[in-house]
């Protein structure tokens, strides 16, 4: 990946060819005077600039994490400078590794001050656009489009001791009851009609629990010498268990092989209506902004959380070798969706295994562009040419190359988990243990009932 970024002669001539066809497609006959101001190679052709970045490659710091967006500038910075001619220093701003926030002088921090104080000609940090930057700034053409996630640590496995029961839903269950005493009940009406009619005893309503019971859990019993409408309540029965029974071992074969995890939030609307989850945001960030500025009930609350709590808007959060330090315990970290996907996978790399992931919902989709400082001279040749790449198809080649694997994905590994064919552990079978262990302790105790009574019993029979 880093070869194709730092040498970029091996795609020079195909994307040459590309927009130069685009271009001259698009632009057709004109006057010399349209010409000039619509060819964006004639206006930064042997130009150098000054660039704005706060991202590694781009930024040279050895402890700063590679990600996805990181990648991505780096990439489309490199066609724009080999398609328009110029060269470029990357300038990061000296105060705080963000797009920066406004301070109670009016002036700003991150790359925003820097384009306010007009010392680079553009920022190539990839940002959501916001009207509160609107009169200091002018942005380009949309990068790409972005959705804000959130990296929780990744949580345990939830225990199975009582999945059984959520092989049926709770109705079916009463059903299953429903129908087990009416069967019961039936089964004691006829027999007992029959058996006064032909003067026999009949047997008592706790015999047919007891032989239901047994049919239900295939103990094994038979109808032989019976009458024709107590062997048709058994018959249709005896069918009923079948379905039910074979259900509910498929059903809860599939529940042990599934692991289940329960995460601490889902949803950015979790994350701001929990009371023992910290949110964190990164101060400066599109989404940090977004936050603290807007009218949305939920994003309120979360802003709310971050007045009171401010250390909860931390700056460190690209800067840290293992984004599991910072995500850990009831914590839960806000960024963008791909970048996100790019530090879980480094701690993963360092670690071998998954200590944080994302929670499974995300929000505030938006385009991501570049800035430039209020009325630019660049700002049209660059956006020119990002349009051009959006049609050559270069925009969408950057991010399918910077791209993560993200092997943490929580729905990912219970589904390869659930596919795959493995030994049962002590995890998967601790239900059937423990209905086991209460059964032989139910035993046990009738058992001793048992004997008990058998003792009063005897001991009246003497008195």
């Amino acid at each position: 990946m880093m070869i194709f970024i730092d040498n970029p002669s091996r795609y020079k001539l195909l994307v040459n060819v590309i927009l130069l066809g685009t271009s001259a497609f698009l632009v057709g006959p004109t006057s010399m005077t349209t010409h000039r101001t619509k060819n964006p190679r004639l206006s930064l052709y042997q130009l150098h600039l000054l660039i704005s970045s706060t991202r590694s490659p781009l930024v040279k710091i050895p402890e700063m994490a590679v990600i996805n967006y990181g990648i991505i500038e780096k990439i489309v910075l490199d066609i724009l400078a080999s398609h328009l001619g110029f060269t470029y220093d990357i300038i990061p701003p000296r105060d705080i590794l963000t797009a920066g926030f406004l301070q109670p002088n009016g002036s700003w921090t991150g790359t925003t001050g820097q384009l306010q104080r007009k010392e680079v000609d553009m920022c190539v940090t990839l940002s959501a656009a916001a009207p509160s930057k609107s009169k200091i700034l002018d942005v380009s053409y949309p990068v790409v489009y972005a959705n804000s996630a959130i990296i929780i640590p990744f949580p345990k496995e939830a225990s199975r001791a009582w999945f059984g029961i959520s092989s049926f839903q709770f109705s079916v269950w009463i059903a299953i009851l429903v129908t087990f005493i009416v069967t019961t009940v039936v089964s004691w009406i006829l027999v007992r009609v029959n058996s006064s009619r032909l003067g026999v005893k009949a047997p008592t309503l706790g015999y047919w629990v007891v032989f239901y019971f047994g049919l239900w859990t295939s103990q094994g019993t038979t109808p032989r010498g019976s009458s024709i409408p107590f062997r048709i309540v058994c018959f249709v029965t005896i069918f009923g268990i079948y379905i039910a029974m074979n259900y509910f071992t498929a059903s809860y074969t599939s529940i042990l092989s599934t692991p289940v995890f329960k995460t601490a939030v889902n949803s950015i609307e979790d994350s701001a209506k929990s009371r023992t989850v910290k949110t964190l945001l990164i101060k400066g960030s599109s989404t940090d902004e977004h936050i603290m500025s807007s009218s949305d009930p939920t994003f309120k609350m979360l802003a709310y959380q971050m007045r009171r709590y401010p250390e909860r808007r931390i700056v460190n959060a690209l800067t840290v070798d293992d984004i599991s330090t910072i995500v850990k315990d009831n914590t839960a970290l806000v960024m963008v969706e791909s970048n996100a996907e790019s530090v879980i996978e480094n701690s993963y790399k360092m670690n071998s295994k998954c200590l944080v992931t994302l929670a499974e919902k995300t929000f505030f989709g938006r385009p991501q562009v570049f800035t430039y400082p209020k009325n630019s001279p660049i700002a049209k040749a660059i956006d020119y040419d990002l349009l051009l790449l959006h049609q050559a198809g270069l925009i969408q080649y950057a991010e399918k190359t910077a791209k993560s694997q993200n092997r943490c994905r929580v729905s990912d590994l219970a589904n390869a988990q659930a596919q795959k064919i493995a030994p049962l552990g002590l995890k998967e079978m601790s239900g059937s243990l423990v209905i086991v262990g209460l059964g032989m302790a139910i035993s046990f105790f009738i058992f001793i009932v048992e004997l008990i009574f058998a003792k009063m019993k005897k001991a009246f029979a003497r008195k």
